[in-house]
């Protein structure tokens, strides 16, 4: 398997097999024998190729808005990541895995570095993306706040291999499909992945409650193939996934009645 092959002018890596046990965050033993490929895959997201961040018109009427920078404000309601025009494989179990070590260039940065710059960040194979969300108002009002993923379209089964990590506020969360039939334990989750996607077109929903005038919320979020997952096979070749992340607002409560 470590034999380099010649495919459709790409180079396909195939690291030499081996077996992985590990203790997963519930307890579960997780037996498996995995392969680490990489091979060319499309992200396409909104305009043609970028990943979109949005405040709905709810949230935006109270004053939510997005931005890059936290020294130079500059709100908005609509956010683009740069594309990833070939997402290689890459991997977030640097250090773990026997066959890469940290520094790896299939592996994605530490949350740290991926959570200190701001705005776009990609790899040559993943996309980064660090923003803030604030509620700029003088309203005696607070709102819960709800961030949600969605996928938008999916081609050749790509989400299959997929995974996002959402850091906020410094905590990260990586989310990813539960394990297919071609997994050691089908229906149960991804080894060291925290959350399974929320729904069939939903990756996470997450709400903030009492989202107060001046609170701001930093959010970094990194998205790539696990090339470690066993969906990510050839058959992935040349799809895709769309994706969309949204910000609304599921309840306003005003604060002189919440405080009384």
């Amino acid at each position: 398997m470590g034999r380099k092959v010649r495919l459709a002018d790409k180079v396909l890596f195939a690291s030499k097999a081996f077996r992985l046990t590990k203790t997963a965050r519930f307890g579960i033993i997780v037996t498996a024998i995995l392969s680490f490929l990489i091979f060319a895959i499309s992200f396409y997201g909104m305009e043609a190729g970028n990943f979109t961040f949005t405040v709905d018109q709810r949230a935006y009427q109270i004053g939510v808005s997005l931005y890059e920078n936290l020294d130079n404000k500059q709100f908005s309601t609509r956010l683009l990541a740069d594309k990833v025009d070939n997402a290689d494989g890459m991997t977030d179990l640097c250090g773990i895995m026997p066959d890469r070590d940290p520094g790896h260039p299939s592996c994605i940065p530490p949350n740290e570095e991926i959570h200190s710059v701001e705005g776009s960040n990609n790899g040559e194979s993943y996309i980064a993306y660090t923003f803030y969300v604030e509620m700029q108002s003088n309203g005696n009002y607070a709102a819960d706040l709800l961030a949600e993923i969605d996928v938008i379209s999916t081609s050749k089964g790509a989400e299959e291999a997929l995974r996002v990590k959402v850091i906020i506020d410094g905590e990260a969360t990586v989310y990813a499909k539960r394990q297919s039939e071609n997994g050691q334990n089908p229906g149960e989750l991804e080894p060291y992945v925290d959350q399974s996607f929320f729904g069939p077109s939903t990756i996470m929903r997450q709400t903030f409650t009492n989202f107060f005038p001046g609170d701001i919320k930093k959010v970094s979020v990194v998205i790539w193939y696990e090339g470690y997952d066993p969906d990510h096979t050839i058959n992935l070749w040349s799809g895709g996934v769309k994706l969309a992340m949204n910000f609304t607002v599921t309840n306003i409560v005003l604060i002189d009645e919440e405080t009384s």
